[in-house]
């Protein structure tokens, strides 16, 4: 038995990768819906279609342009990105387990670990505790993973805030915004996604006084007030020395701070790495080290280098990275190597502008 603590995107198509090989897989989850509350901006790359194919009842929207705008100067580019409606994906891919033969139980709450193969559940709507016995356990359940702290993994230790608001806005529906400066979006950026033709969801990541740089993006951005929802929550900051398994127990996703630190997207991420640690269970080889050595380690180190540069920029380096990516030939670039990409997106922009070499400096 393989017990998988959270069905978010990592859980539920580890459970579905697992069941597929014929093993017998326990999806736990806490909450009494999967997909709720959401703490995601949903748009992903077209890259999302090489794991699974969407249904139409999860995609809220498709963009074809990004907006980037930094202080004094701004660019459009085509690209090709998914607006999900994130609770919807997260039950398509659960549905997608349970379809493959593994069993879900919602509604309880991972409490411990009862021995080396036997873990400790809660009923949420009786406080009823029951063992449930696993060979293997999987931390899939966030960047607070409880599965971690009770197996003594040493926790996530760098975060950002997220902030995020659906807005009743009008704005071109085709094209999505991110927004960088140095003073008004400290070390990440601010977005603005439209998930329909009035409504965008509208947010910002921070290290530190997230709340006070949110609520001066929304003055500024809209011209509305009428706020549907608030969504927020934590990401963590890849780091490639977590210990990701010990023993019988391994992490995933944002458990494993498996995020793009450029963007604190998790979801590709999170289904490279299940494809990963499925082949890791399955053949008995070291998860710590494959991950750190097959390409979708390499990607996220690479994405925190990145993070690590741009954490560096001032308004005036913003603003002559938006002139270089202006040129046509860049453009072009940008369009055929999506940010799941970064290995050969960084490559062909070096070949295509070496002045990009200018920001090395901030690498040291």
């Amino acid at each position: 038995m393989i017990s998988i603590i959270g069905a978010g995107p990592a859980g539920s198509y580890l459970a579905y990768l697992l069941a597929k090989k014929g093993k017998e897989v326990a999806l736990i989850e806490e909450h009494e819906k999967i997909g709720s509350p959401v703490q995601c901006t949903g748009i992903v790359t077209s890259s999302i279609e090489k794991f699974v194919k969407l249904p139409n009842d999860v995609i809220a929207n498709r963009c074809s342009k990004v907006i980037v705008i930094s202080k004094n100067s701004r660019i459009t580019a085509n690209t090709d990105e998914v607006v999900m409606w994130r609770n919807k994906f997260d039950e398509f891919l659960a549905n997608m387990a349970i379809d493959a033969g593994a069993k879900i139980l919602t509604n309880h709450q991972f409490i411990g670990f009862n021995g080396k193969h036997s873990i400790k559940v809660k009923n949420r709507d009786n406080d009823e505790t029951k063992e449930i016995i696993a060979d293997y356990v999987v931390g899939a359940d966030g960047p607070s993973s409880q599965v971690a702290k009770a197996a003594g993994l040493e926790p996530i230790k760098k975060f950002y805030i997220g902030m995020q608001a659906k807005v009743k806005l009008k704005t071109d529906i085709e094209a999505f915004e991110t927004y960088f400066s140095n003073s008004d979006f400290p070390q990440f950026f601010g977005w603005v996604v439209p998930e329909s033709e009035d409504t965008v969801r509208l947010g910002l990541g921070s290290s530190s006084n997230a709340k006070e740089h949110f609520y001066r993006f929304l003055e500024k951005r809209t011209d509305s007030k009428e706020i549907l929802c608030w969504e927020s929550g934590i990401f963590p900051l890849y780091d490639p020395n977590k210990t990701i398994q010990k023993d019988n127990v391994y992490l995933v996703g944002d458990a494993a701070a498996q995020v793009k630190a450029t963007t604190g997207g998790g979801i590709i991420p999170s289904l490279k790495a299940a494809e990963i640690l499925c082949g890791c269970i399955v053949n008995k080889k070291d998860y710590n080290k494959e991950f750190k050595k097959r390409k979708a380690g390499r990607e996220l180190l690479l994405h925190l280098k990145i993070r690590n540069m741009l954490n560096k920029f001032s308004d005036n380096d913003y603003d002559y990275l938006l002139g270089l990516m202006k040129q046509e030939r860049v453009k072009k670039t940008l369009k055929k190597y999506d940010r799941d990409q970064p290995m050969p997106l960084v490559l062909s922009l070096l070949l295509k502008e070496p002045r990009f070499l200018k920001f090395s400096k901030f690498l040291f």
